[in-house]
């Protein structure tokens, strides 16, 4: 994951009106990420990405990752589930822009 760019993307965007804020997003985005490298050391945000812009992975954290299959140390059916989806999918926004 490109942690220093995206957090420059988010503030040059303006995604966030604070630091914390942005700060929180990227380690957000980072954790789902290690979270499934855990399960598959090949997975990365960019081979997501390249399949298909990230767009089945997006589908499957969204609705609180309920379609998670595999046991990933991630907050399944939490509210907490819905931010790191977000971040994720700033994350992939990002990656268009690049």
């Amino acid at each position: 994951m490109k942690n220093g760019e995206f957090k420059e993307w988010l503030t040059s965007n303006h995604i966030y009106s604070s630091k914390k804020l942005i700060t929180d997003c990227v380690s957000r985005a980072a954790r789902v990420e290690k979270a499934f490298q855990v399960t598959d050391c090949a997975f990365s945000f960019q081979s997501e990405f390249e399949k298909d812009g990230g767009a089945k992975f997006c589908r499957l954290i969204s609705r609180r990752g309920q379609d998670i299959k595999v046991p990933v140390d991630l907050p399944i059916g939490t509210n907490q589930m819905d931010t790191l989806s977000s971040a994720t999918k700033k994350y992939f926004t990002f990656l268009l822009t690049i």
